[in-house]
């Protein structure tokens, strides 16, 4: 083996160890905390091509094509059922960051609100959620979200 071979699978076994503690840790880490180890959370894509939702436990962390992370509610048939999370919202519980470098496009789902800190973005700004349960889009009426300003192209 060279030292270029070593080094590589050195490198592929760390990131692999690393990947698999974030999955076992995944059940007691908050959005935040799963935002900033994104690099350690496969695709959505590569984690079906790797194995059947069927076979993973509920909690199995992955990355949806839009750059979400969710959280598998209940395992199903991803060979039958071959839509994202976004369009699978009874298998994927969608978790959110309180970092507004990690906001990314609103989505309202019932099943995944914003809680209070949670940030997305919304037409050009970054917003914060100001209270729990929010599945309303930011600057809704009645609704607490805090404009944090435009979204930096940057």
């Amino acid at each position: 083996m060279t030292d270029k071979q070593f080094v590589l699978t050195t490198m592929r076994d760390t990131g692999l160890a690393r990947a698999q503690t974030l999955q076992a840790q995944a059940p007691d880490m908050t959005g935040t905390e799963l935002y900033a180890s994104e690099d350690y959370i496969p695709s959505f894509t590569a984690a079906c091509e790797a194995m059947n939702m069927l076979e993973r436990k509920a909690g199995f962390v992955c990355r949806s094509t839009a750059g979400r992370v969710v959280k598998l509610i209940q395992p199903y048939d991803s060979e039958t059922y071959t839509q994202e999370p976004e369009d699978l919202p009874a298998q994927w519980g969608f978790v959110w960051s309180t970092d507004p470098a990690k906001a990314l496009p609103f989505i309202a789902v019932s099943t995944s609100p914003y809680m209070t800190g949670d940030c997305c973005t919304y037409e050009g700004h970054i917003w914060r959620s100001g209270q729990d349960n929010n599945v309303w889009e930011p600057g809704s009426v009645g609704v607490k979200w805090e404009n944090l300003g435009e979204v930096s192209n940057g």
